[in-house]
């Protein structure tokens, strides 16, 4: 990992077309319903649940800035209009790095890809768009993001749906331990990285529920 500066926009990871799948929800649900049912079978399920939906994949949690503050200052409607202008800046870049977003809840968003390489490249191109977007703005205009990155094994559920230990862990980078206009990588994520040249990752060590959290901080 260099300590030369973060560029602008990062190196890119070689195209390829998704291979993310999408398998139905409703093909687990008898799964899980013979789990319940028949005990003695279960670690032959669980291997049947493995092969049909878990996958290596990178994810990306999202969370906007200053919700709280916004809607107190100007009412949900602005807000709301403020993401509908961010999913606008966020789509491309998911797309443009292979990756499918899963779904958005209140002001997060969630997106799986490939691997981690795309998956901080399109966080980084997600960051370069949202400053260059605010800053045509005026202040009470202007959105920020916080980005947790995961990468492991996740059951990928349905087209909007992903479960595990990375998916957990990037929601809790994300969404409460990255300040507005950070990108923070599990360290599975960044021990994932291919092509990391150029960035600058320092590690962090936070602890949650007294447990150690280690991370980095892309572009420190």
């Amino acid at each position: 990992m260099s300590d030369s500066p973060t560029p602008a926009v990062p190196p890119e990871p070689n195209p390829r077309p998704t291979s993310l799948p999408m398998p139905d929800r409703t093909e687990l649900q008898p799964l899980l319903q013979r789990y319940n049912e028949h005990p003695e079978t279960r670690e032959e399920i669980r291997s049947e649940i493995d092969a049909q939906f878990r996958r290596d994949v990178a994810v990306l949690v999202l969370d906007a800035c200053g919700f709280s503050r916004t809607v107190k200052g100007r009412g949900i409607v602005h807000f709301l209009a403020l993401l509908e202008r961010l999913e606008r800046l966020i789509w491309p870049c998911v797309e443009e790095q292979h990756g499918r977003i899963l779904r958005r809840e209140a002001d997060n968003l969630y997106a799986v890809f490939d691997t981690a390489d795309h998956a901080l490249a399109s966080a980084l191109l997600i960051q370069r768009d949202v400053r260059a977007a605010n800053e045509a703005l005026p202040e009470d205009e202007e959105v920020g993001v916080s980005i947790g990155i995961g990468y492991g094994e996740l059951l990928l559920v349905g087209p909007d749906d992903a479960w595990g230990d990375e998916m957990n862990l990037a929601s809790k980078l994300g969404e409460d331990l990255a300040e507005c206009d950070q990108i923070l990588l599990t360290e599975a994520a960044a021990k994932a990285l291919e092509h990391h040249e150029g960035l600058v990752l320092a590690e962090r060590e936070y602890a949650v529920s007294g447990i150690a959290l280690p991370a980095f901080l892309v572009g420190a």
